[in-house]
């Protein structure tokens, strides 16, 4: 029997259909928190690049880089957005990670300080509060602390307190005396009154402060997935540098900010600070392993080159 050329044209679009969605493979994510490094995820993800890229993405939040490690390692997620210092740790115990591509080579936060707090200096022998041991806020205070004259190990008291919110509510009833926040509750704290001692990126801390990890192996076995996240995530960038309204508003919708005026300051911030090649500097990596020494002998004499694969980036990279 003749088919009706509309119902052969109906059944065919039912199968693109059926083929579109198909087509969308399920991958997890973890970001690290409600931060401006996020952005470009962000707006990879509600502008549909993933999708475009047949990627379906579920984002999960993971508080501390270890966790991320852990469950990257464990196949509960595909890839991980971590520092690199962390991915760099991992990788020196042995773990099979490697840094895939850096959307922020620098860190991206402020040290704060209560009011009566008017210098660094005014800070020995108190008590400073970071999320955990080891992660952003610990080295990126211990970078500004060093840089300004404290000695971060005998000069004042680490406070392992947690997020963001919990750090200004210890900063409110006195429990601590400063923290480092990056934007934009950096602007919100400053808004407040407290005392911003000094700006990590302005003082030249060279830091891969949010990159992507995988699994080593998947360089291998699962090339084509990690090409096509690459792809749709500076295609996200772009975007993100493009289109400053659109982005401005996502900064709303995800980091809820106080205002507007905070929402501007925050991309301003970050889009400048966003790399726009996703590529790891090596400088940051260095001076990291150069940190670690002291309790990992021969750390320093390593080539940031072994905790990076760019193959993929690169090869991206060379067909947009």
């Amino acid at each position: 029997m003749k088919k009706h050329p509309l119902i052969v044209c109906f059944m065919l679009a039912i199968l693109a259909l059926a083929t579109q969605g198909s087509a969308q493979q399920k991958i997890a994510v973890s970001y690290p928190g409600i931060a401006g490094y996020n952005i470009p995820f962000w707006v990879t993800l509600d502008t549909g690049e993933f999708k475009k890229a047949g990627l379906e993405v579920d984002p999960v939040l993971i508080s501390g880089g270890s966790k991320s490690m852990q469950a990257l390692l464990s196949g509960g997620l595909d890839f991980a957005h971590v520092s690199g210092g962390v991915s760099v740790q991992a990788s020196l115990s042995g773990a099979d990670v490697v840094i895939i591509g850096t959307g922020s080579n620098s860190m991206s936060a402020g040290v704060i300080a209560v009011k009566e707090i008017k210098s660094y200096q005014d800070l020995k022998g108190k008590r400073v509060g970071i999320a955990s041991f080891g992660g952003n806020n610990d080295i990126g205070l211990r970078f500004a602390f060093n840089k300004n004259g404290i000695n971060p190990d005998k000069d004042v008291t680490f406070l392992q307190l947690g997020g963001e919110r919990n750090r200004l509510t210890a900063l409110e009833r006195g429990a601590i005396s400063a923290t480092i926040i990056s934007p934009p509750g950096l602007f919100v704290a400053e808004a407040q009154g407290y005392t911003r001692l000094g700006d990590l990126n302005a003082m030249g801390m060279r830091y891969p402060e949010l990159s992507i990890v995988a699994r080593k192996r998947d360089l291998k076995e699962r090339r084509d997935v990690i090409r096509r996240y690459l792809r749709a995530y500076l295609e996200g960038v772009r975007m993100m540098k493009n289109n400053r309204e659109v982005t401005v508003r996502l900064i709303e919708k995800y980091i809820h900010v106080g205002s507007k005026t905070e929402a501007i300051k925050t991309y301003d911030y970050f889009a400048k600070s966003i790399s726009d090649t996703l590529r790891t500097g090596r400088e940051g990596i260095t001076e990291f392993l150069a940190t670690l020494e002291p309790k990992n002998p021969g750390a320093s004499k390593r080539s940031p080159n072994d905790f990076i694969d760019e193959s993929v980036l690169e090869e991206v990279l060379k067909t947009r």
